[in-house]
């Protein structure tokens, strides 16, 4: 498998000012949850919902103490430093039969990645600080969008603050969920706050859904995506638990809010619940926000995001089209100088991220 230097492609360059995309909301399905899986803490993949996390009943807006510090020296974090779509082509593997053709497993997908990376990618028209680089990947007419980190020196800067203050929000998970989904329907378990928070663990979904081609007179590109999820209530649905300073107000409405929607409503979801914490990472009270309001009162447009993430997904399906030798690769490139994406040819270095697991399973090998 071979690739050219990479360079960019003569004239495959889009602008991200949030005005060329305001206009009509693109078709987007209603996405649909057709698997879930748990991994484990040594990242092995098992399906269903051995790891779920049920969200305990709570009065919306009732006073609170939750001590987001507890436990902060017992934390385990996780090493995904060198994972790039590893734990969704293991949910394949173990979803499937050796040798069956991946398109099938991915309900006909054209595209499969996170959805961590069309948050990243629809939010860019307003969040237009961090440089961010996908490396696209066709093998038997199925497209593998892969991330590789552009901020790793950021995140060695992070001060000891930051590192405390992303705990926070996984012990506020750790105060608002059960292991266990009791009686009569409603969640009767008690919250363990006592045990390490242990990211290694996790519980997932896997949604599909399509989105309309920019011109395309309907034409849609299907998405297949796996996305980690905090807790399922009673009633079955799927909750996004988020953490926010005293209250939603100020810089929240032009910056943070547009992630918070993305992620939610890329996984079907109409409304997030959150602790409000103080300056000392206690959290006083639990509320929820609907999504609706995060989009209304906002300074963000979601068609925007939308119709943005629908042509930069067009432009790498237009440089990777079905009709084309079974193997291509493309590189896109924010670059937040110019507040540019950038369509380039991939180094052949970047192109090696399907697993050896994977490529065996699927008999990928003599292809790549």
């Amino acid at each position: 498998m071979k690739s050219d230097p990479m360079t960019m492609v003569p004239g495959m360059s889009i602008e991200t000012c949030p005005g060329i995309y305001d206009h009509k909301f693109p078709f987007f399905a209603r996405p649909e949850v057709i698997s879930e899986y748990a991994v484990n803490n040594k990242r092995q993949v098992n399906i269903g919902r051995s790891k779920a996390k049920y969200l305990c009943s709570y009065e919306e807006g009732a006073r609170t103490n939750f001590d987001l510090n507890k436990g902060r020296e017992i934390f385990i974090d996780k090493d995904v430093s060198s994972e790039r779509l590893d734990v969704l082509l293991r949910w394949a593997c173990v979803q499937s039969e050796e040798g069956v053709r991946p398109k099938k497993i991915f309900h006909e997908a054209d595209m499969i990645c996170w959805r961590g990376s069309l948050t990243r990618i629809g939010a860019t028209p307003y969040s237009d600080r961090d440089p961010w680089r996908f490396v696209a990947l066709r093998v038997d007419q199925v497209i593998y969008l892969c991330e590789y980190d552009e901020n790793i020196e950021k995140k060695n800067a992070m001060t000891a603050r930051d590192r405390l203050m992303s705990y926070w929000g996984f012990k506020f998970e750790q105060y608002m969920t059960s292991n266990e989904l009791g009686i009569n329907e409603l969640i009767k378990g008690e919250t363990d706050t006592n045990s390490a928070v242990d990211c290694r663990e996790e519980f997932a979904v896997v949604c599909k859904t399509r989105i309309e081609v920019p011109g395309g007179r309907g034409r849609c590109i299907r998405l297949m995506y796996g996305a980690e999820v905090d807790a399922i209530d009673s009633n079955g649905n799927l909750v996004e638990l988020k953490t926010q300073r005293k209250a939603l107000e100020g810089g929240f409405w032009k910056f943070k809010s547009i992630k918070w929607w993305l992620q939610a409503f890329l996984i079907g979801l109409e409304r997030i619940t959150v602790g409000y914490r103080n300056d000392e990472g206690i959290v006083e009270r639990v509320g929820t926000v609907s999504l609706i309001e995060l989009s209304q009162r906002s300074q963000w447009r979601g068609n925007v995001c939308f119709n943005f993430i629908a042509t930069v997904l067009s432009m790498i399906e237009q440089r990777l089209p079905p009709e084309s030798p079974d193997y291509g690769s493309c590189q896109v490139r924010y670059d937040p100088i110019s507040k540019k994406v950038y369509m380039e040819k991939a180094k052949e270095e970047d192109t090696q991220f399907l697993t050896e697991e994977y490529k065996r399973h699927f008999k990928l090998a003599e292809r790549l």
